[in-house]
């Protein structure tokens, strides 16, 4: 197959044909290196009453845009290829058949990626036409769990045959990350991850971890994708996780944190859970909705030490309507501290996060401190539930024992202790008429453009 040196970019529009956006042209430095990127919408595109901006650093314009210095590839596209799993098992079929004399670099990751299972709603074409790219890869069915397993755990062995390779070359080069993943098509016919067992896990069921964080993100009342925790072997879990960019056969576009906030690769260490939630406040179609259940996001993050909250693992969908926070995913508890980790503000040590630092920063998610400390309260009463949830999943005691590192009691304590301040009494709300200024009337507490203002005396009109 002839390298691809260009791609043409489709995108559904609110129904099923693909509307054409425009041209993405990669310039490629040593090898197959992409130094940096070019793209221009098309003209019908940007006259299409339902379009909008694909990526922030790509506005609506008829100019050709060019990748910014702290990127080689546009956010959109970025979020658009396989991570570290499916680069890996991409690069080795492409080894396997010998294509060309050649490596891979990201542009390659991108149109080699299965557009069954890519990420988002952007399609890709080659500019002589013809299928999609590469519209020759799959998902596996839901009943073939435990080939795609036994396949995935040979690779990773490194003693995969070359029909391992071409069957996983298939099922599972998209969504990213570094864990063993597939995609797989459940009995609805919906598409859905599967997070398979890692040769790393040691005595530590992961997967069976991360389903007990999604069950307490459900419970607290956190927007959660529909998710199936299955058994494989004794020791071991799979959590199949329905694909949330996916409405039946209509695809939703995706954004992740780090394209939405422009940090690039090179640079999102130094952006925070605060600088996030002013990104949420200008990109969201519903920013006070999105932006209380980020503020819940990172109590759950903090009180189970979720470390691995990169801002791939937080992201957006467009509706048709506008970009709204997605549901949550790749949330799991950690016995382990992280200085990659997300710090909550700038005073933050993302080494050791500390759940006082949200609360201070409450009026950053457009929040009161009394609403603030209540979240923060009912999050840690959830938390401490988790015993219970993991003995009903069949996680064996001494396995709980050590994982119970991640569910810090202190943390947990002071979240406790931020329980809503109980409303005044009524004798507090009427003032002894001596305190009050001749012809005054008293002002309950009360909330103003989502402030609290507190009890006072008002003063008659006309009244100096």
């Amino acid at each position: 197959m002839p390298a691809i040196n260009e791609a043409h970019v489709f995108l559904a529009l609110g129904d099923d044909t693909p509307t054409f956006v425009g041209v993405l042209k990669p310039s490629f430095g040593g090898d197959r290196n992409v130094a940096s990127a070019s793209f221009q919408y098309d003209s019908a595109y940007l006259s299409h009453p339902r379009a909008y901006a694909i990526s922030p650093e790509l506005p609506l314009g008829s100019k050709r845009t060019f990748t910014p210095e702290n990127m080689t590839i546009f956010g959109a596209f970025a979020d658009a290829s396989p991570d570290m799993w499916g680069k890996k098992i991409i690069q080795a079929n492409h080894a396997l058949r010998l294509e060309e004399e050649r490596g891979l670099g990201d542009f390659d990751f991108l149109v080699k990626v299965s557009d069954f299972t890519r990420m988002g709603a952007l399609r890709l074409r080659a500019p002589t036409g013809g299928k999609w790219l590469a519209s020759d890869a799959e998902a596996a069915n839901i009943h073939e769990l435990e080939k795609v397993i036994a396949a995935a755990r040979r690779y990773e062995d490194q003693v995969a045959s070359d029909e391992d390779l071409a069957y996983l070359a298939d099922v599972a080069t998209s969504p990213g990350g570094a864990r063993p993943k597939a995609n797989v098509v459940m009995e609805s016919g919906n598409l859905a991850i599967a997070k398979l067992p890692h040769s790393k896990d040691g005595n530590i069921d992961v997967e069976s971890w991360e389903a007990l964080a999604l069950t307490l993100a459900a419970k607290i009342g956190i927007r959660t994708p529909g998710f199936i925790h299955r058994r494989a072997g004794t020791e071991k879990s799979v959590l199949v996780v329905h694909r949330f960019d996916r409405i039946g056969d209509r695809r939703l576009g995706y954004m992740s944190a780090s394209t939405a906030m422009e940090v690039g690769s090179f640079s999102e260490g130094s952006a925070s859970y605060q600088d996030f939630a002013d990104t949420v406040s200008e990109l969201s179609s519903q920013p006070t909705t999105d932006l209380h259940e980020l503020f819940t996001r990172v109590a759950l993050t903090v009180l189970i030490n979720n470390v691995d909250d990169h801002w791939r693992n937080h992201g957006f969908l467009h509706d048709g309507s506008g970009w709204r926070l997605s549901p949550v995913f790749d949330v799991n508890p950690s016995t382990s501290h992280s200085v990659n980790s997300r710090a909550i503000n700038e005073t933050d040590d993302p080494r050791n996060r500390d759940i006082r630092n949200l609360a201070s920063v409450a009026e950053s998610f457009n929040l009161t401190k009394r609403h603030a400390r209540e979240i923060i309260h009912n999050v840690a009463v959830q938390v401490e539930e988790w015993p219970t949830i993991a003995a009903s999943m069949g996680i064996p005691a001494q396995q709980q024992k050590t994982m119970s590192r991640a569910f810090d009691t202190h943390q947990i304590s002071m979240a406790r202790d931020f329980s809503p301040v109980a409303t005044p009494a009524v004798v507090d709300l009427v003032r002894p008429a001596e305190t009050a200024p001749a012809g005054a009337v008293w002002v309950s507490p009360h909330l103003r453009d989502g402030a609290e203002v507190a009890g006072h005396w008002r003063s008659p009109r006309g009244s100096h």
